[in-house]
């Protein structure tokens, strides 16, 4: 049975999956250290319930994200860019078992043949059906959109921007009613 408590993703959250309930309902399987909890929304709302508590919404930040990586298929998503948390597909988000991976949370990754072992930060690994290559190019991606964001965020504008003048002019409405914009050049 599927809780019925309002959650939201959080920088400890390790992964999160799709799973049935016993009544056959999509719910998401969240990993949180050692234990899991089952959230009574699928994983993808999950993912934009968080977002639109802070403001934003899944949409959005996809968009946002293919700015900044490119226009990559399964990209990931900066959940929560106030605490820098990031979560990447391993597969098509459409899919009841796309798994969610925090790349924060993943300490290793080993090829096993065509799948992929994937070590997690509380001492779990998970066998998934992957390519190591395939795996580790999202996953960098993924570092990659952190970082940017972050930076970005950080510092919106070059430092130029906020240096001021010397001489400060003043625009003054005309009677005609307009401003003398071209006193600023």
């Amino acid at each position: 049975m599927c809780m019925n408590q309002f959650y939201l993703v959080d920088v400890n959250v390790i992964l999160m999956t799709g799973e049935y309930n016993k009544h056959g309902k999509l719910c998401a399987r969240v990993m949180i250290g050692k234990e899991t909890i089952l959230v009574d929304r699928t994983p993808v709302q999950l993912l934009d319930d968080t977002l639109k508590y802070i403001g934003y919404d899944l949409n959005g930040a996809i968009v946002g994200a293919k700015e900044i990586i490119g226009d990559k298929k399964m990209c990931p998503v900066m959940v929560n860019p106030y605490k820098g948390i990031c979560l990447f597909p391993n597969k098509s988000p459409k899919k009841e078992d796309c798994i969610w991976f925090n790349p924060d949370h993943i300490v290793d990754t080993k090829s096993r043949g065509y799948k992929t072992e994937v070590e997690l930060s509380n001492g779990v690994s998970i066998i998934i059906d992957s390519k190591l290559s395939f795996f580790n190019t999202k996953l960098q991606t993924a570092y990659q959109l952190k970082r940017t964001s972050t930076q970005r965020g950080n510092h919106p504008n070059t430092l130029d921007f906020f240096i001021v003048p010397k001489n400060r002019n003043t625009l003054i409405k005309s009677k005609n009613g307009k401003y003398n914009f071209g006193s600023i050049a």
